[in-house]
């Protein structure tokens, strides 16, 4: 029943945000974040737990709430865009994005290579599941089922669209393989706390990162591309290519230690410019820090 529930009120804010006009939009999304981020007790303690851990005391406590309101503010905009990206064609979305080191990625197409790109919950992420496919090919993306089973039919919907094939974290082995092998584009938000992988240094801290991205790329010569869909104001993004990773470029036997490791400093680099678009509100740190929680 409360799965329902917030189903309707999802449905709801999707009305208002598709009949409230532009020039409103922006003050009413950002009431939406500050009560969510009033009433969102939970999530926003681990948020300030995270901060602390990653900052310690280099910056002030005026400063970490004020990421932690920055954090809250773009998941909101990430469900808006969310909700306005299931009307736009590619002429839309390159409206929305503009694109930074480009030829990263088409001299990997030019060159017929397999691609796996990589990401964080940063900026807005869902556009490696739009944006993506419609611009350069088709593309296969994993994501973990929502809890909620009327949410989570229509994110696979919406994310199925433009070319895009969803796989859950169970089919990732087999599914990730089969789309290499097809000639698709692979893609994974890797940032998130994850019960296996090997230990890299992220945001400064120990933690176990999945090392799936490096196996595949080792075994079959596929270039690791880090992208991320930066905000750099409300509507619009930059999509930031980062220098391919050859797989060619890790030797010896510890080859995928080395290779996992570089995709956490891409990505710790990336979040550290602008700390306020990245979800600070999962538990990222807890497989080895499990006591900045409590």
């Amino acid at each position: 029943m409360l799965d329902f529930i917030l189903f309707i009120i999802y449905k709801t804010f999707k009305f208002l945000v598709l009949i409230t006009p532009k020039f409103l939009i922006k003050p009413f999304l950002d009431g939406f974040a500050t009560f969510i981020y009033y009433i969102n007790v939970e999530h926003k303690r681990y948020a300030k737990a995270n901060l602390d851990f990653v900052y310690e005391d280099k910056i002030s406590e005026d400063e970490k709430y004020k990421i932690i309101k920055g954090s809250y503010k773009n998941l909101i905009y990430n469900l808006y865009d969310f909700i306005e990206n299931q009307t736009l064609d590619i002429d839309g979305f390159n409206k929305k994005i503009e694109i930074k080191n480009e030829d990263v990625i088409l001299k990997a197409i030019k060159d017929k290579r397999k691609i796996i790109l990589i990401t964080a919950h940063y900026g807005n992420w869902e556009y490696g599941s739009s944006f993506i496919p419609l611009r350069y090919l088709p593309t296969t993306m994993v994501g973990r089922p929502m809890n909620n089973k009327y949410l989570n039919k229509e994110l696979n919907e919406t994310r199925s669209r433009n070319n895009t094939q969803m796989i859950t974290t169970k089919e990732a082995g087999r599914g990730l393989v089969k789309a290499l092998k097809q000639g698709r584009i692979v893609g994974l938000v890797i940032d998130q706390h994850n019960r296996t992988g090997i230990d890299v240094e992220f945001l400064g801290k120990k933690v176990l990162q999945t090392d799936s991205t490096s196996r595949l790329a080792l075994k079959f010569d596929a270039v690791i591309i880090p992208v991320f869909f930066t905000m750099q104001s409300f509507g619009k993004y930059s999509a930031d290519f980062y220098p391919a990773l050859e797989p060619k470029d890790f030797t010896g036997d510890d080859a995928i230690e080395k290779l996992t490791q570089a995709q956490a400093d891409v990505m710790s680099k990336h979040i550290l410019k602008k700390p306020e678009q990245w979800f600070w509100q999962h538990k990222r740190f807890k497989h080895y820090h499990k006591e900045i929680y409590n």
